[in-house]
């Protein structure tokens, strides 16, 4: 699989009700993302130039070339020649722009119809040629409520049009992975070039969307850190890159994109949850019996991957549910005592409601050993 992402923390990211972001902060995730390696970074909305200067963007754009040179810097921007001209001055490697594709878009935000959609893709990739943009992609707005045959109809044109790049955005968050799968499948008998994905994550199916676009052949996906966005965000960057490292052989710092959500996570109020998937504080720590002796023995019976590929401590507990097994496998040394450690354990923890500590744990160690049962 030869998957790529493209960031959009600071473009859909902005979107999100949270505290912004200073310029100082754009640039320290501008470098994190360097770190991480993902391939493609939007670093905002033309629009935004429109109304107040092209100082911030241009100033994102330089620091982008510093500080993460291996990625292709993006402008996102409206379906308007304007904004086209005005990304395209700013000098970035992509300038993608947003049309509306499905009925209930077009009819109710634009008041316009299937003619004029068709009509603006040629006519606005010819814009973007005329401005001197290297790699135009188009994001087909509402794509995943749009009727399927304008759809390959929209494909084919900007296929004639010799767009770049087609985005299939899931707007609303309602495709199932496989439903998204079969979408890509249907484009890509359409448009030849290059295709990418962007998926909300109103049901919770955004990563798996992502993924599963991707094994359906779909070359980009849309993330952001933290999955920040609208309403419930898109795709989690530090779960996708996990995702593509450990299961699809791709290469990206794991380790990088778990500090990146870390300093993200202060800056706009969105605390990590300790069982949050991959960057969650809790999700190497085991205290059921079963599972403690099977991580003791090997910790591959239940873990995907090792917890230090993503600056994690693997933490072991034994409480009330625990079993001689699990006992053993924490303290080995309990030997001829390992039945009475076993009934201790259980017992003070569930006195205390909780798991025992390493401290509390060694305490009652030295306990049964002065007065075995």
């Amino acid at each position: 699989m030869h998957a790529r992402l493209i960031d959009s923390t600071l473009r859909e990211g902005s979107q999100a009700v949270v505290p912004y972001l200073s310029c100082d902060q754009k640039a320290a995730v501008i470098a994190g993302l360097g770190r991480i390696g993902v391939e493609e970074i939007e670093l905002g909305h033309a629009v935004t130039e429109l109304a107040y200067g092209s100082e911030p963007l241009a100033e994102l754009m330089a620091i982008a070339a510093r500080t993460a040179p291996g990625a292709r810097r993006a402008i996102w921007c409206r379906a308007r020649a304007q904004d086209i001209r005005t990304a395209a001055a700013l000098g970035p490697e992509v300038v993608s722009f947003a049309l509306p594709i499905s009925d209930r878009h077009l009819a109710t935000r634009l008041h316009k119809d299937r003619s004029w959609a068709l009509d603006q893709i040629g006519r606005l990739v010819g814009v973007a040629r005329e401005a001197g943009v290297g790699y135009v992609s188009i994001g087909l707005e509402d794509a995943t409520r749009a009727d399927p045959g304008f759809l390959a109809e929209v494909s084919a044109c900007a296929q004639v049009a010799g767009a770049d790049r087609l985005r299939i955005p899931d707007t609303v968050g309602i495709c199932s992975p496989a439903q998204l799968a079969q979408l890509v499948r249907s484009v890509k008998a359409h448009f030849g070039a290059q295709l990418g994905v962007h998926v909300h994550n109103d049901f919770g199916m955004a990563t798996a969307g992502a993924v599963a676009a991707l094994e359906a052949g779909a070359d980009w996906a849309d993330v952001s850190v933290l999955g920040l966005g609208e309403r419930a965000g898109i795709s989690r960057l530090e779960e996708v890159a996990a995702w593509l490292s450990l299961r699809a052989g791709c290469h990206y710092d794991l380790l990088a994109a778990r500090q990146t959500a870390e300093m993200l996570s202060g800056w706009v109020s969105r605390p990590i949850g300790a069982q949050d998937p991959v960057i969650g504080s809790g999700i190497f720590t085991a205290e059921s019996g079963l599972h403690v002796a099977g991580l003791a023995a090997d910790p591959a019976n239940y873990e995907p991957y090792p917890p230090e590929l993503v600056g994690a401590k693997r933490s072991l507990r034994i409480g009330r549910n625990s079993g001689r097994a699990a006992v053993a496998a924490i303290v080995p040394e309990a030997g001829d005592e390992l039945l009475t450690m076993t009934a201790r354990v259980r017992a003070e923890a569930a006195r205390r409601d909780r798991a025992l500590s390493p401290e509390e744990l060694q305490a009652l160690r030295e306990d049964c050993a002065r007065r075995p049962a």
